[in-house]
């Protein structure tokens, strides 16, 4: 069963935020058991309440596709993608997951290494994620002397950074607003201590009920995309191959399930996160959820992370290629892997 956690659970999904996580999981590295003679390696997954909500975990686990592939899957949820990747740092998982961003950030803190990308961005993704507004801003220039809602540490830093580039726009005519929920949003947008944010998936509707709030834009006018990463301690990867290849086909397996069960998808949501169905399919919906490591996902990370680095805000130096380990998913899917 997943375990959940006291932490803020989302109202909805987002793009990855910077929120503090807890776990209730050991510090004991991971093992195998024998059980009617087949072995089974135990993994302690961290998966997120946000940005899409992990879904292809909850398929698998729920529908009994890590143990069919002798995997041990201990499931535990955390609010945001960068808590989990805490949860990698501090030994509580063997593995999280971040979007892009957010990665960039973490791989440089502690030895961790990417082992597949688990979503990319694509044009159902980057319409859906949205730029709202408050009322009185109707043009891109409206937004000089305005109030930009950012989570601090998060691919929204770099997506507000793309479109005001985009636009015109010098960051010195406006101001950001951190806030560290989607909770904090709605309520800076209510009382006007925040104008404009960003927002994906059935959490848009929560700040469009809002008097006078309409959508300005999305991720294709600010020219990004979004994309998220399995990661995982590289003394688990190295110790434990055929665990991470096993976990990375029961995923695969998950992900089949979600596109094609979209409905019981939403349900589980209900069951696990008290997520409406119907918000929970919106979100379904607009993941583009893959397994698989290619050029173009190396060339994403690496173009972000020169930008960080031009702007200092990569404190941690290191080199990327350094911090991808592919062996397990190449063994498990040969031909979704395309960097060398």
């Amino acid at each position: 069963m997943v375990k959940l956690k006291p932490l803020f659970l989302s109202l909805s999904m987002i793009t990855s935020l910077a929120v503090a996580g807890c776990s209730s999981f050991s510090k004991e590295s991971a093992g195998t058991t024998k059980s009617n003679g087949k072995e089974t390696a135990t993994v302690k997954m961290a998966i997120d309440t946000a940005a899409g909500g992990s879904f292809q975990f909850r398929a698998a686990e729920k529908q009994g596709y890590f143990e069919k592939n002798s995997i041990k899957a201990q499931l535990s949820n955390f609010a945001y993608g960068i808590d989990t990747v805490n949860a990698v740092l501090t030994e509580q998982a063997d593995t999280g997951l971040a979007a892009d961003y957010a990665l960039l950030n973490s791989l440089g803190k502690g030895d961790m290494v990417v082992i597949s990308t688990l979503t990319r961005g694509n044009e159902k993704s980057s319409k859906d994620n949205e730029l709202l507004v408050r009322e009185g801003i109707k043009t891109e220039n409206d937004l000089k002397g305005k109030k930009l809602g950012v989570p601090k540490g998060t691919v929204t830093e770099y997506v507000w950074a793309k479109y005001l580039v985009a636009k015109h726009i010098n960051e010195k005519d406006i101001t950001f607003v951190p806030y560290s929920t989607p909770d904090e949003a709605i309520v800076g947008m209510k009382n006007g201590d925040i104008d404009a944010v960003w927002s994906s998936g059935a959490l848009k509707d929560k700040f469009k009920n809002i008097k006078g709030v309409t959508k300005l834009g999305d991720l294709e006018s600010a020219g990004v995309t979004i994309d998220s990463y399995l990661l995982a301690k590289r003394s688990f990867v190295e110790k434990n191959p055929k665990a991470v290849e096993n976990a990375l086909k029961a995923l695969s397996e998950g992900i089949k399930y979600v596109e094609n069960n979209k409905k019981e998808t939403a349900k589980l949501a209900f069951e696990q996160l008290k997520l409406p169905e119907k918000d929970a399919l919106k979100d379904i919906e607009r993941q583009n959820y893959v397994l698989g490591f290619t050029k173009e996902d190396a060339k994403h990370l690496e173009d972000m992370k020169k930008w960080l680095e031009e702007k200092g805000k990569l404190k941690d130096k290191y080199e990327l290629k350094d911090k991808i380990d592919l062996e397990s998913l190449k063994k498990a899917f040969p031909e979704s892997v395309t960097y060398k």
